[in-house]
């Protein structure tokens, strides 16, 4: 693929991953407190921590599953199609087997899960809520036992450096989920697991999607039983183990903070906890959504040892990640209270305060890792995943230890909850900030402070605009929606502008204008 072809590309998955996301976003958007209102915030908590268990199993799927694409893409730009065929067969065998075997411990879990959980016999909104929760943790549970299968299949995506299928294929699984939504809505009414119904919806849609795109892009790699070999998949197991323990110190930095509300404060805290991290997790999902699109350029990079071009690509992707998540962001924290207040109406301004400061708190480590994100993916492209899971680890288990200890050592209350959304924002932060850019330049042979000069310049622009935003928001009385988004979107405006000679040097600026000025005299 030619440089211009490459960057042509790249430029197509940014802008259909963005696309992807807004879809993503709005939907949650409406939904989140259309079934809060319907619900109760006690119940919906549920909803969110059944994703979170299904988190905590992708621990055991991700050895095998993480690293296939990068397996598959290095031996098939090699030229060597029969090593990426039997990788293929390989990993499908064995999803199969792992498929099976979490089908029969997630109807296990789904039967005692109200032995494990604390659960309120019922609530103002939910007449029978156990049985409800298990209805839900069950649909949740076979929804990403669908998805392990179709896990093999999105490689074709990745080996192609065709991530805006992808994208494209996610708006329509969201829309299929919006549209058995409705329909369930209409028939049945407002249910805790009609969400979790949707989705299964949605990821069927998706396995068969991905069987598809798979056979239309990528029909040279052939499937076949005959191909698999028990020693392929040793080798994606051991490279994939890291990426398996990486898995789990993110389980321990933010997959268990609703668990242990749920446990040590109960499920009303919860609940808040759970719309609170709404907006964060959909800024989380935009940063590891534009991050992805561009490894498989690294990819292609690193196995034609053209460290130096790649180098030269982290740098400018990793701006462009920042530019694009800076004004976002801070317009969040600047504007949150405004947004809770308008978006979560029968919430009281204290539980409106309570959600403002745990999404603010949880947000914090997004100002690092935005700058960051992009570096974190040389891990797998250079497969060297060893260091960087165990510090990974070391700083989550740290995390979570300190929350168990104090929340069960001392009577912290309520005040509780900001502890489980503030320790392990803080200690993720350090992580980015202290290890991640300086073990990614000793990956690359390259100076320590290679990768700082970017960070720098996105810390300066956050630092700008969240001055410039709290004065507006402090002068200009935001109580409508309209006036909200005349607001953010003046704002938003204004913001880009601002940040661009901010993030950007010249000849950056010069050749993003000219590619910019390209794209409208072809068009």
């Amino acid at each position: 693929m030619s440089e211009k072809s490459s960057g042509k590309q790249m430029s197509i998955n940014v802008i259909a991953s963005l696309i992807s996301f807004a879809v993503t976003t709005g939907i949650n958007f409406f939904l989140t407190p259309f079934l809060t209102k319907e619900l109760g915030t006690e119940a919906y908590g549920f909803i969110g921590l059944a994703n979170n268990f299904v988190q905590y199993a992708t621990v055991i799927t991700s050895a095998l599953n993480s690293m296939s694409g990068r397996f598959i893409s290095l031996a098939y730009h090699r030229g060597d199609k029969e090593k990426a065929s039997k990788l293929f067969s390989s990993v499908l065998v064995a999803d199969l087997i792992i498929a099976a075997v979490m089908l029969v411990v997630a109807s296990l879990l789904t039967l005692y899960i109200d032995k494990i959980l604390v659960i309120p016999e019922s609530t103002a909104t939910v007449a029978d809520l156990v049985t409800n929760v298990k209805i839900t943790f069950g649909i949740t549970f076979l929804t990403f036992v669908i998805s392990v299968i179709t896990a093999i299949f999105t490689t074709a995506t990745y080996v192609k450096n065709r991530i805006d299928i992808n994208s494209v294929r996610d708006i329509i699984s969201n829309l299929i989920k919006i549209a058995v939504l409705f329909l369930l809505i209409g028939v049945f009414g407002v249910k805790l697991y009609t969400l979790a119904t949707a989705m299964l919806a949605s990821g069927v849609f998706l396995l068969l999607a991905n069987i598809s795109v798979k056979k239309r892009i990528l029909p040279d790699v052939e499937i076949s039983l005959k191909k698999f070999r028990f020693d392929l998949v040793k080798t994606l197991i051991a490279a994939g183990i890291w990426m398996s323990l990486a898995q789990l110190s993110n389980t321990f930095l933010s997959g268990l903070d609703l668990l242990i509300c749920n446990l040590t404060l109960g499920a009303t805290l919860m609940g808040m906890l759970s719309i609170a991290k709404t907006i964060p997790h959909s800024i989380s999902l935009l940063i590891t959504t534009l991050a992805s699109v561009f490894t498989p350029h690294y990819t292609i990079l690193y196995a034609k040892n053209k460290i130096g071009e790649l180098v030269k690509e982290i740098k400018f992707t990793s701006k462009i990640l920042s530019f694009i998540l800076t004004v976002p962001l801070t317009g969040f924290m600047a504007f949150g209270y405004s947004f809770f207040t308008l978006w979560q109406p029968e919430k009281t301004p204290d539980e409106i305060m309570m959600i403002q400061i745990l999404s603010i708190l949880t947000c914090i480590q997004y100002l690092f890792t935005a700058h960051t994100q992009c570096l974190t993916m040389l891990n797998s492209v250079c497969n060297k995943m060893k260091i960087p899971v165990l510090v990974a680890l070391i700083v989550g288990v740290v995390s979570t230890g300190s929350v168990l200890l104090i929340l069960n050592f001392f009577d912290t209350g309520s005040f509780g909850v900001y502890l489980i959304a503030g320790i392990s924002s803080l200690l993720m932060s350090l992580r980015a900030i202290l290890f991640i850019p300086i073990y990614s330049a000793h990956l690359l042979k390259q100076k320590k402070t290679t990768f700082y000069p970017p960070i720098i310049r996105g810390w300066i622009a956050f630092f700008v605009l969240i001055v410039i935003f709290s004065i507006v928001n402090a002068v200009f009385t935001v109580n409508s929606w309209l006036s909200f988004i005349l607001v953010c979107g003046i704002c938003g405006v204004l913001g880009y502008v601002i940040i661009i000679p901010i993030m950007f040097n010249k000849s950056e600026i010069k050749q993003l204008t000219s590619k910019i000025k390209k794209k409208l005299i072809n068009h």
